[in-house]
């Protein structure tokens, strides 16, 4: 008897399953076809294309992960920035950042918009029920939550583009914003996020759902630790930044103005990872970054020095940086008070030479920077004057009254 029953329900079960996005190891359209539809309501925004759908295997995904990331740099700029940010501390020595990108976007992408082909790809075998709940919720009403919710945020990547362009072409590695071009990422996740909800849930998000949301975010962070323990903390948090301080961050405008308070942003995006980390100071009270150009290096370039990468690191990295010597709390203090920044690498054979000059919002910030970078590199040279503070490391540095003279 109790094998009957078993086998009545489960026949049940089937006969009233959900319809799958990805079924048999194809795109269901049948399934697709009322997310296409609903979508642009639920966000406010309208198709001006037509975005194709490809079903991948484990194996596909990997090699279209690995086009993608070898398309967003330049040859070489990878292994530059690794060696820099070793010598920093940001990453452990020998870490290997492609391969822990291809690692993360491989093990956590169910699915993805691709902007270089303008297509929607989702795996054949990752739309997973989410444990019973999900599954029961799924049979109560017939829709298959998960692969709902997992197209309606990569179809918004689909909507941000046709509307306002997602870049594919990677920064020129000697003028580079990566503070900047992170703090966008954050706005099209965090967009795309609510986006999801929004459709899964056939309403309009109110302050209480939103406030939800972002507290059951809350926990990426660990739980991005728990599963990668082995991948270089600044990935991770990078990651999480986006999905998490990214949805605190648009739930603002989106809680006080509606989808149009969220589309007036990409005429006026976040600069810096600072903004989105802390709302405030993007909608109440604008927090620009303090423009840094560094200079004094040309005595180094004269003997044979190169210039391998400059770019600005902002708040978030700043509070990586931290925490790899100091408690999280501190380095959340540390970090917090930036005002901007700008690092300049220098090369000549196997020799590495670092410039980082930094500006802070009052002396005191810069006070608790100095000293937390002389705990975290005591064989750095560390000046401060009034609110920056000049990190000069490398076994050959540049003259550091000339580097004050000559940057602004």
């Amino acid at each position: 008897m109790r094998r009957v029953v078993v086998l009545v329900l489960t026949v049940a079960l089937a006969a009233c399953a959900p319809r799958r996005v990805v079924q048999h190891g194809v795109v269901n359209e049948d399934a697709l076809a009322p997310i296409r539809r609903d979508l642009p309501l639920a966000r406010g925004l309208s198709f001006t294309a037509a975005v194709p759908a490809r079903a991948l295997g484990r194996e596909e995904i990997a090699t279209t992960v690995h086009t993608i990331i070898e398309e967003s740099f330049e040859p070489g700029d990878v292994e530059r920035t690794e060696a820099v940010y070793a010598r920093l501390g940001l990453v452990p020595r020998g870490a290997d950042l492609k391969g822990g990108l291809q690692r993360l976007y491989e093990q956590e992408g169910a699915g993805f918009y691709d902007p270089h082909t303008k297509t929607l790809m989702l795996a054949k075998s990752a739309l997973g029920t989410g444990g019973m709940a999900v599954g029961l919720a799924g049979l109560l009403t017939g829709r298959d939550i998960i692969g709902e919710f997992l197209v309606a945020h990569e179809l918004t990547h689909a909507l941000q583009d046709q509307h306002w362009g997602i870049p594919t072409k990677p920064e020129n590695i000697l003028d580079s914003h990566g503070d900047r071009e992170l703090a966008r990422h954050a706005l099209f996740e965090g967009d795309a996020t609510l986006a999801g909800f929004a459709y899964v849930a056939r309403r309009q998000l109110d302050r209480d759902t939103l406030a939800l949301i972002q507290r059951r975010l809350r926990s990426l962070p660990n739980e991005l630790a728990r599963k990668y323990p082995d991948a270089p903390a600044l990935l991770r948090a990078s990651l999480a930044f986006q999905y998490d301080d990214g949805t605190q961050f648009v739930g603002w405008a989106l809680a006080n103005g509606g989808w149009q308070a969220v589309d007036a942003i990409y005429a006026d995006p976040p600069e810096s990872t600072e903004q989105v980390l802390h709302p405030a100071r993007y909608f109440a009270t604008r927090d620009r970054p303090v423009p840094v150009a560094i200079g004094g290096t040309e005595a180094l370039e004269a003997a044979g020095w190169h210039r391998i990468l400059e770019d600005t690191l902002g708040e978030l990295p700043i509070r990586v940086l931290a925490a790899t010597k100091l408690p999280a709390d501190r380095a959340e203090r540390v970090a917090d008070g930036w005002g901007g920044d700008r690092l300049r690498a220098l090369a000549r054979g196997d020799e590495l030479a670092i410039v980082w000059m930094t500006a802070w919002d009052s002396p005191a910030d810069a006070t608790e920077f100095a000293d937390a970078l002389r705990e975290i590199h005591p064989d750095a040279t560390v000046e401060m004057r009034a609110s920056r503070v000049l990190v000069l490391l490398g076994d050959t540095r540049p003259d550091a009254a000339a580097v004050w003279a000559r940057s602004r």
